[in-house]
């Protein structure tokens, strides 16, 4: 005889207090709506579904109480609500599975969780595990057929790819070297600084790790970052905030949420047998659609941009002088408008690039410490879906982990949208005493771009972007300090 077995899975709820005193209640209403004034402290909830070696199907819980601790930052949360005996409940994470062996492997439960989240935050399709599986095998190759059924045992990065593609995001992948020599694993660029910047942009990154003692390698989806509280005294040219990340935070469908995978070799611990500095073979960025820009050239652009301004920056300030109304003030020398970041090298200037939507950009910079001729001008300027923005501090800018005490000096603005040739996708470009905006005119499409300048004596220090901040009225923000302070 066949054994019976059950199909139905159970959802286990969380929360953070003792709620059995809701069933004391006289009225199934009244059981329903006290549950739902438990809102608050809802804290998520587990899928345990009837696979013996693979139980859990889905569980997400709440971002919030896993970053309790200053350093930790979740960067990719999307709301997940939930009813429960007719209350409505909201968990806001990311989501976590568990690979069943028998249909897939972890690259599976990678892209199903990076799908889910795309589902949840922007309202991306909905994929099951095996509309995931058919996406990635759709061609199938030989190496997957290695097992029964193809690609329950390993995907190659190209599976995960066509994956991606069919959930309509764009992958941008970038590969570690093996060197013969040492057997270690060269990257061109950092890949720290590669994952920073798509994380502080709310996109999840897959990381492909390569395996242990002669297995498959592993796939897991960096969600957040643990940084140090201030930038590191000695960091050579160019550096930027993915500096100060020590650890980046990965779901891991075998060992679980948010766990801590050490940046560099020296942080290697028993509690995490990887490093990203190792181990790491491939990242894959799932972008959106509509962006045709990658990160690394966004800032490599922006940095050229600041260098070039900081150098010409008196001469641009003449030519605002002369196109400014009568009786405006007279301008001075540039240094003297904030001698701290006119007094080191631009080579020196702390970078942080991060993708938003251009609306997201222009309120957060309408509500921030920006020079009012700045803001005027940036009233009434159209920015397209997707932006690039990269924002320039000093070291001793940054310290602290309170996102209100961090000072931005300057910051360039890019169409994510457009070309990275010829200046074509250059839109804003702020310096202390300095902005230039890029203008298009729509009735000669033909022509070249223009031009303005907006230049002040004064200049004082900005917040950085804070995500899920729109504003910055929790920092007390009438209280702002001239820059050079």
């Amino acid at each position: 005889m066949l054994a019976s077995l059950t199909k139905y899975c159970s959802r286990l709820h969380f929360f953070d207090n003792d709620i059995s005193a809701i069933s004391k209640h006289a009225t199934a209403e009244d059981v329903s709506r006290a549950l739902e004034t438990e809102a608050s402290h809802y804290l998520g909830f587990v899928v345990i579904r009837p696979v013996a070696h693979a139980p859990i199907g889905a569980a997400v819980v709440a971002a919030d109480r896993l970053a309790s601790d200053p350093s930790i930052i979740i960067d990719t949360i999307a709301p997940y609500p939930v009813h429960v005996l007719g209350a409505d409940l909201t968990v806001e994470g990311f989501p976590l599975t568990q690979q069943d062996t028998r249909v897939g492997a972890c690259a599976q439960a990678a892209i199903w969780m990076a799908g889910r989240h795309f589902h949840a935050s922007h309202g991306g399709p909905w994929f099951s595990m095996p509309a995931i599986n058919e996406a990635a095998l759709n061609p199938t190759d030989m190496l997957t057929t290695r097992s029964l059924p193809a690609g329950s045992e390993f995907l190659t990065p190209d599976n995960i790819v066509r994956a991606l593609r069919a959930l309509d995001r764009h992958p941008v992948v970038q590969f570690a070297r093996p060197d013969p020599d040492s057997k270690k694993l060269v990257w061109a660029k950092p890949p720290q600084n590669v994952v920073a910047r798509y994380l502080d942009s709310g996109i999840p990154v897959l990381i492909g790790l390569r395996g242990r003692d002669g297995a498959v390698g592993h796939a897991v989806v960096a969600v957040g970052r643990v940084v140090r509280e201030n930038m590191p005294a000695a960091n050579g040219a160019r550096p930027s905030t993915a500096d100060i990340v020590s650890h980046l935070l990965v779901n891991d469908d075998q060992r679980g949420t948010h766990q801590r995978l050490p940046v560099a070799a020296a942080d290697r611990s028993d509690t995490y047998p990887w490093t990203l500095e190792e181990d790491a073979l491939w990242v894959m960025v799932p972008l959106p659609s509509k962006v045709f820009m990658t990160g690394d050239i966004a800032e490599e652009l922006s940095r050229d941009l600041v260098e070039g301004f900081v150098h010409n920056a008196d001469r641009y300030r003449e030519r605002a002088q002369k196109s400014a109304p009568e009786g405006s003030p007279t301008l001075g020398a540039i240094l003297a408008v904030d001698p701290s970041f006119y007094g080191v090298d631009p080579d020196q200037l702390v970078s942080r690039t991060y993708l938003t939507f251009g609306w997201k950009y222009k309120k957060r910079a309408l509500r921030n410490q920006l020079p009012d001729p700045f803001k005027a001008e940036l009233l009434g300027k159209h920015f397209p879906r997707y932006v690039w923005v990269t924002e320039f501090s000093l070291a001793d800018d940054l310290k602290g982990y309170d996102p209100c005490g961090r000072k931005v000096r300057g910051h360039i603005v890019l169409d994510a949208t457009g070309s990275k040739f010829f200046g074509e996708s250059n839109l804003v470009a702020q310096i202390p005493g300095l902005g230039l905006f890029w203008t298009f005119d729509p009735a000669d499409p033909v022509a070249s771009r223009g031009l303005s300048w907006r230049a002040t004596n004064d200049a004082q220090t900005f917040r950085p972007k804070v995500r899920g901040w729109h504003d910055f009225d929790r920092c007390g923000i009438a209280e702002a300090k001239p820059a050079g302070g």
